[in-house]
């Protein structure tokens, strides 16, 4: 009898786990995984607002929040909210929208990407499995387009673009031209300016009314007087300086930054080390975030500014 009702009540202690974590991020992959996921994204913190346009313990930002039904801002929601959208990305993309699901290893189980919808916390029947629908009108999604690629797609792209008054000609080819016409609209749309074309960014050359801005009427402002870079700048070192612990945002200016700048043209980027962070500048920082597997914020933080010295 002793061993039976021990039995008995060691399974209901696994079955009153498994409701109580139906429908949350644990219900997934293990605990232990979101755990180091939101460590690694938000030192663990549900109310973080760094800033840079990513929020709260997932480091959403606003166009995949609400992608993904979330309302508000991610950082102001309850952490079992929070959790409950991570999951249901989880179920939509995978581990692929954090970069450092890849830097810490996870792996994903059989209900990444399968479009299932997970039951909303206290609710018992899960949602139809579905996928977001396809706006009217809109070509579908033929996946993520990057500077360099070629495809009927994007000539397509290009040319609904240019009936908004930007100057793409639909060559099918992603050049430097796409991607300034592709960082415009992503900045007017309030969507992750990262310079690719991903789902969002597609949908928005139908959707959104964006248009090209028009020339200025009133006189260029004169270009920024230049910072010259430090005489001790080691362009072309293998072992990157001290990080100033000064962060660069665009629009802001410093010698600093002006020898970040040379040692990213001596690799051939095409800056020259004005100390001026433009749009030329925040391209430049979000590829090397992408190719070295960090956060792409656009910030010039201390991770990096190493990557121009030590990294891809």
């Amino acid at each position: 009898m002793r061993r039976t009702l021990a039995l008995l009540s060691t399974l209901c202690s696994v079955a009153a786990g498994l409701v109580l974590s139906a429908g949350v991020a644990r219900a997934d992959p293990s605990a232990a995984a979101w755990e180091t996921l939101r460590q690694c994204e938000s030192s663990g913190r549900y109310d973080i607002n760094t800033g840079n346009g990513y929020f709260g313990a997932y480091q959403f930002n606003l166009a995949t929040w609400r992608s993904v039904g979330g309302s508000g801002y991610p950082h102001e929601a309850s952490p079992a909210e929070q959790d409950y959208r991570a999951l249901y990305l989880y179920r939509m993309r995978g581990w692929q929208p954090w970069t450092c699901a890849a830097m810490r290893g996870l792996r994903e189980d059989s209900d990444a990407r399968s479009g299932v919808v997970p039951p909303y916390p206290g609710t018992t029947t899960p949602t139809t499995p579905t996928t977001p629908a396809t706006p009217s009108g809109v070509p579908a999604y033929p996946g993520q387009l990057s500077e360099g690629d070629t495809s009927e797609a994007l000539k397509l792209w290009q040319k609904q673009m240019a009936t908004r008054g930007y100057p793409l000609s639909g060559t099918g080819f992603f050049g430097p031209r796409t991607k300034e016409v592709v960082l415009a609209l992503q900045q007017a749309s309030g969507l992750a300016v990262v310079g690719y074309i991903g789902p969002l960014t597609w949908e928005a050359a139908w959707t959104t009314t964006s248009t090209a801005p028009t020339a200025p009427s009133t006189p260029v402002p004169p270009t920024p007087t230049p910072n010259p870079a430090p005489s001790g700048c080691p362009v072309g070192a293998t072992t990157a300086p001290d990080w100033p612990g000064i962060t660069f945002v665009q629009g802001d200016s410093g010698a600093d930054l002006a020898c970040w700048q040379k040692q990213m043209g001596s690799r051939g980027y095409g800056l020259s080390g004005t100390g001026f962070y433009g749009q030329a500048t925040k391209a430049v920082v979000l590829g090397v975030q992408q190719r070295n597997g960090l956060n792409q914020s656009g910030i010039l933080g201390p991770m990096t500014w190493k990557a121009a010295w030590q990294g891809q």
